[in-house]
């Protein structure tokens, strides 16, 4: 029987503090296989890439951001040697400056290289895991709201797995004439106090903090709240 643990936004380095402590102890809990470790994406934050006013205060430069993404990522590879991940808005967040400012994709570098991410991280912008109860994992780009997830699974009519709106975590079952199917929005694991999410300070609905288990190949989601 396939589990799975799926990790919620990151976005290092403004990651929750126990977030990887977290993540770690939930794959030697319930002894997920390293090939079974997912990622919804915006594993990086990418504050200085983004075309939104910069806060005069933040901690970091566009240099020590990415060095110190660098050195987090490192941190995770040891833990999660394989990880299988989705494309995400934070994670073109340089690449749409680039295309602004007109500069063609060949001068640009490869985004594993940049942040030295292992081969044996794999990108695509979704993926689909044909198990006895058939599920995908999207970023969530294009939905919204507390029923994002929701829509998300019935648009592709197959379970769906996602992160993206950071408020809005749980499970919503589906069941018509002709299907049974689930969707899942595993909230994040940002550091919610952080300036790169000053944006979300008056907002009424504030992050979840946790990650995502799959069990049963499939048919069995679970939201773990870390907080």
């Amino acid at each position: 029987m396939a589990n799975y643990l799926v990790i919620s936004d990151l976005q290092i380095p403004f990651e929750h503090e126990r977030a990887l402590e977290f993540c770690f102890s939930l794959k030697r809990h319930y002894k997920i296989p390293d090939e079974n470790v997912l990622n919804v994406g915006d594993e990086l934050d990418l504050y200085h890439g983004s075309h939104f006013q910069k806060d005069p205060d933040a901690g970091h430069t566009p240099t020590s951001e990415l060095r110190i993404a660098r050195e987090k990522l490192k941190e995770w590879a040891r833990l999660f040697p394989k990880m299988k991940i989705c494309i995400s808005n934070h994670g073109i967040r340089w690449v749409k400056k680039a295309i602004q400012a007109e500069i063609p994709t060949q001068l640009l570098r490869g985004y594993k290289d940049i942040y030295e991410i292992p081969e044996s991280w794999e990108y695509k912008e979704e993926w689909v895991f044909k198990e006895k109860h058939p599920f995908r994992m999207i970023h969530g780009m294009g939905y919204s709201g507390q029923a994002g997830h929701r829509t998300a699974a019935l648009d592709g009519g197959i379970s769906t797995v996602m992160g993206h709106l950071h408020s809005h975590a749980g499970i919503c079952h589906i069941k018509t004439s002709h299907q049974k199917i689930w969707g899942f929005n595993t909230g994040s694991l940002i550091d919610a106090d952080a300036y790169a999410f000053n944006y979300g300070r008056d907002s009424r609905f504030k992050p979840c903090i946790g990650a995502g288990l799959i069990f049963g190949d499939g048919s069995t989601p679970i939201w773990v709240p870390l907080e």
